[in-house]
Parts: structure tokens; C-alpha cells; sequence
């Protein structure tokens, strides 16, 4: 595949503030070295990801988390408020958030969430970008910005952990690791929250997968991606960097 000739406008959305820095972050923080536009979008605020504090509260505390990480490689940052565990596809007000969510971002490329992943959250948020990278381009489904020319392409980011992914491109995140490990740092309230929670290890398990995704691939460290093979969503170029 040849590379695309101008620099790109990339998105990516994820679920909730920090799902994009532990799957996908090292590719978006390589976009940006490279010169590329990226937004980062979540659609749930994380409200409910802690475990005291007002979930008012809570989500403010992530908002700023996530808009440093975004910052940290010059990244763009929307959050669109959706309470945690009631992200839904079927919502009609969330593909619209959705929809003028891309068409802020106006993006070549979106990646998202594996369906299939471990909790539904990550599924609907994966449904909606399906969803609404389409609605973004008709002239007469109405949002406060303009529609999108083309349908962009979508790519589907790792699954937490990997389980029932199947890769089929990667990118070399190796200069891009320790970056990837700092994003998620910013998450501070997260570190705390998923070692309670789930007994994780977040910064652990960032640099296994990568070693794992980089051994896979013939590098030290990567990340790995499905394109959607829709129609409408393939090219002929190689969108990931």
C-alpha cells in the first residue's frame, strides 16, 4: 500500500477517559509526531469509576485526567458526557452527539473499540462510531456542523488485554511507549481505581501487550489494529503510520 499524500485528520473514540490511552495511544501519539491531526473522544464521562466521591465529582477529576493526556501530544480533546454503563448505539441522541462529535473532528480516519469486548460499554461505543461515521455524512440527518464529504475509514483497536482479537495490521509504537505509559500516568485516579477494582496493573500491562503485539510483528513494542472492510471504508493507502 502507498502512503496517503497530505497529512491526516485522525480521531479516535473510546468509551470512557482512558480506554483510547491504554489501546490505542502510542499510534495516535506517532500520528502526531509525524504531523497528523488527532482528536481524542469519549463518550462516557467515567462517573461511576471510582470508588467514593459524587460521581459529579468523579467525572470532573477524569475530564481534566483525560484533556492532560490528550495535551501531552497536542491531541484534541471532546468528552461527551454519557453516564458510565449507559452508552447505547440504539440512543438517538447519542448518535447524535456522536455524529457532531466527528463532524467537529471532521477525521480520515476513526479507531474504536473491538466488538466483542469485556464489557458492553466498549460494544455500544464501538457500534456508535460505526453509526454515526456514516450519519455524518447526510446532508439531511442535521447537526450543528457541517457534514463530512466521504465516510471515513474506521480501524478496531485491541481488546483490553488482547482476548479475542485478532490482528490483522500494527503499528511500531517503540519510540512511542514511554508516552503511551505517561498518558495513561496522568490518569492518576485510574491507577488507583483499577488496581482496586480489578487487581490491574495498568502501566504492567501497557508495556506487556506492546511486547507482545511487537513480538508478533518483528519490533519491541506495537499495538495492533482490524480495519472495518465495509463497504465504503476501505482504501487503497496505508492510514496507520
Amino acid at each position: 500500500m502507498t502512503a496517503p499524500a497530505s497529512p491526516l485528520r485522525v480521531m479516535g473514540i473510546g468509551a470512557h477517559p482512558d480506554d483510547l490511552e491504554l489501546t490505542c495511544a502510542g499510534t495516535l501519539a506517532k500520528y502526531r509526531s509525524l504531523g497528523n491531526h488527532v482528536t481524542m473522544c469519549h463518550i462516557a464521562g467515567g462517573d461511576r469509576g471510582a470508588t467514593s466521591g459524587t460521581r459529579a465529582e468523579v467525572a470532573r477529576i477524569r475530564r481534566a485526567e483525560a484533556g492532560s493526556a490528550a495535551a501531552l501530544i497536542g491531541a484534541d480533546y471532546i468528552n461527551l458526557g454519557v453516564s458510565d454503563g449507559e452508552v447505547d448505539a440504539s440512543n438517538e441522541h447519542q448518535k447524535l452527539l456522536v455524529t457532531e462529535a466527528i463532524r467537529t473532528a471532521r477525521p480520515d480516519v476513526i479507531i474504536t473499540h473491538s466488538a466483542g469486548d469485556y464489557m458492553e460499554d466498549h460494544n455500544q461505543a464501538s457500534a456508535l462510531a460505526f453509526t454515526a461515521s456514516f450519519l455524518a455524512t447526510l446532508p439531511l440527518y442535521e447537526s450543528d456542523s457541517p457534514p463530512l464529504d466521504a465516510v471515513p475509514a474506521l480501524f478496531y483497536m485491541d481488546t483490553m488485554a488482547g482476548l479475542g482479537f485478532q490482528p490483522t495490521e500494527f503499528v511500531d509504537i517503540t519510540e512511542q511507549l514511554d508516552t503511551k505509559r505517561e498518558m495513561m500516568r496522568l490518569h492518576s485516579s485510574q491507577l488507583v481505581w483499577l488496581e482496586q477494582h480489578d487487581e490491574m496493573d495498568v502501566l504492567g500491562q501497557i508495556s506487556t501487550i506492546a511486547a507482545y503485539r511487537g513480538l508478533q510483528s518483528g519490533v519491541r513494542f506495537a499495538e495492533a489494529f482490524a480495519p472495518c472492510s465495509a463497504h465504503l471504508r476501505t482504501r487503497t493507502t496505508r492510514l496507520l503510520p
